[in-house]
């Protein structure tokens, strides 16, 4: 550059000599129209230097204006973003030391120049929750589903927690726009598809919820309870749908059409279990539930068992013995024999599970069925003590 600056310094010098040179100051004529300007080789090359040297200079001056503005232009960037961040962790510690006021406003306020968007949103969401301040939930999930910002980041926790979160909320409308509008993430992720079923459960949409079911049936992600409940929430919707549309003989229609693999599935077990149960049909009920005595077997399915007017239950019974040897101090099963025992009027079973029971828990569903055999059993005053333990345990 400084090479070819020289080379030109010196043209224009040799130009500007040559008519001293040969004693010729030499002329440079303008001719535009009737115009005419006319001056010498010296005075051109003057005037050349001149505006050479104004644009050189406002060439400068425009690169150092450009130069400040962009520092200028950084340095606020940058100050936004680190405000944001300051901000964010301020937010952060509010939330977890229960300060929800405080890490709602710092949240609201960073989410926009956060490069943490999502979860800016998110945690001011949950800490608006925590208030009660169901608008302001409502407005920051709806901020996630909409904002550029938060879309650029939206990955399936993002999605989860908004979904569970607008659950909480019984906005049960907005969750199902928030899942639809994402659809495309619900088939990859086995939680996502268990808040759909929640939703459609909420929603009554029964079979959906069945159909959703059986593509989740195998994940092993899930809780084997969890999706015990979902199971028999649908299926007895399902089953209660159909007896009232149709009748009871229909669901046992659906049931034997089942194929063998899908019968053996413990929540909808449990639901035609009930449903039978609930319109006096209670004759086939130890045969269904018998398979299902398992060590294994899901609290739902245990607790459930509590409720079936199985008569002549010697066989469940004996099953649960025999899981109760290695496992003495299972109160879940402790509780059913007791029950089923109490429900069959071998008292003395019954009693003696009890008495192991209590010792370990003291549930009040237990404390008055023990109370109510006590009182079959003639035992009137040690009913009377478990009742007022019973009551006790209430105002607690």
């Amino acid at each position: 550059m400084i090479r070819t600056l020289v080379k030109f310094l010196a043209l224009l010098l040799l130009i500007a000599m040559a008519p001293l040179l040969i004693d010729e100051k030499g002329y440079i004529l303008i001719a535009m129209g009737e115009f005419t300007y006319e001056l010498t080789v010296v005075s051109a090359l003057f005037i050349l230097v001149i505006l050479a040297f104004l644009l050189a200079l406002l060439f400068w001056g425009a690169r150092i204006g450009f130069k400040i503005s962009s520092k200028t232009w950084r340095k606020m960037a940058f100050t936004n973003k680190a405000k944001a961040k300051q901000q964010f962790q301020q937010a952060l510690a509010a939330y977890l030391l229960e300060d929800y006021p405080k890490a709602e406003e710092l949240m609201a306020k960073c989410a926009e120049s956060s490069e943490l968007a999502n979860s800016a949103w998110l945690i001011a969401a949950f800490a608006a929750h925590k208030q009660g301040l169901t608008a302001n939930t409502e407005n920051y999930l709806q901020l996630i589903n909409e904002h550029p910002q938060a879309q650029h980041n939206f990955s399936f926790e993002t999605l989860l927690a908004a979904g569970k979160l607008n659950l909480a909320d019984q906005q049960f409308s907005n969750t199902r726009v928030l899942l639809d509008n994402n659809h495309k993430l619900l088939a990859h992720d086995a939680r996502l598809s268990g808040l759909e079923i929640e939703l459609c459960l909420h929603e009554q949409n029964f079979e959906k919820a069945i159909e959703l079911l059986k593509s989740i049936n195998k994940d092993k992600t899930l809780a084997t309870n969890t999706v015990s409940q979902w199971q028999l929430q649908a299926f007895s919707g399902y089953f209660e749908h159909l007896v009232k549309s149709e009748s009871i003989s229909s669901v046992t229609k659906y049931f034997k059409a089942l194929s063998r693999k899908e019968r053996q599935n413990e929540g909808m077990i449990l639901a035609y279990a009930n449903s039978l149960n609930t319109h006096g049909l209670t004759d086939q009920l130890e045969e269904l539930v018998l398979p299902f005595i398992k060590k294994d077997a899901s609290p739902t399915f245990i607790n459930m068992l509590k409720s079936l007017s199985i008569k002549n239950s010697q066989h469940l019974i004996a099953n649960i013995q025999k899981i109760l040897q290695k496992q003495s101090d299972n109160v879940l099963w402790l509780s059913a024999l007791a029950h089923l025992c109490a429900a069959n009027n071998e008292h003395d079973k019954a009693q003696k599970a009890f008495v192991t029971l209590l010792k370990l828990q003291q549930n009040p569903d237990d404390l008055k069925r023990y109370a109510e055999l006590l009182e079959t059993m003639g035992e009137h005053q040690q009913a009377n003590r478990v009742y007022q333990e019973l009551l006790t345990n209430r105002a607690l």
